[in-house]
């Protein structure tokens, strides 16, 4: 049975992360599991952008969504979750950070209604299904609203 459980949540999202969040709290309760969420802010690796992105403008970013997930933890989630706030590319950190915590099952949800991502770049959920290691339930149907 799974052990560790890492849930990717968009903190800009609470309505869709409570949802996952919530699938993910009723699978760690049927299996004695832990549940460590993440949020992977944008990375500003590509020069073009970088060279218009200030080291103040990445920290304060980071504190902006650091405190936004210490208060969705807060409010939806019980004392044994623990969370981590990563930078760059989201489906590479979430892999990145399945292998170093040693997750047994990632929960990721996946919107059909964004189809641009679709063919241009994959979804996240694709992505994380493709080149994870471990597990992975992709979740349909999570509202956003």
């Amino acid at each position: 049975m799974f052990r560790k459980i890492l849930v990717p949540i968009d903190v800009d999202r609470p309505v869709a992360a409570k949802q996952v969040y919530g699938y993910a709290a009723q699978i760690a309760k049927l299996a004695d599991a832990e549940i460590k969420l993440v949020s992977v802010m944008p990375g500003f690796g590509m020069p073009i952008v970088a060279s218009y992105v200030t080291d103040e403008v990445r920290r304060e970013t980071m504190e902006h969504v650091e405190q936004a997930l210490a208060e969705f933890v807060g409010e939806n989630c019980d004392d044994s979750v623990t969370y981590q706030v990563r930078s760059g590319k989201n489906w590479r950190q979430i892999v990145k950070l399945a292998d170093s915590w040693g997750a047994d099952l990632i929960i990721v949800y996946h919107n059909r209604r964004r189809e641009i991502n679709e063919v241009f770049s994959h979804s996240c959920s694709d992505q994380v299904y493709r080149n994870a290691s471990c597990s992975v339930l992709r979740l349909r149907g999570i509202r956003e609203d």
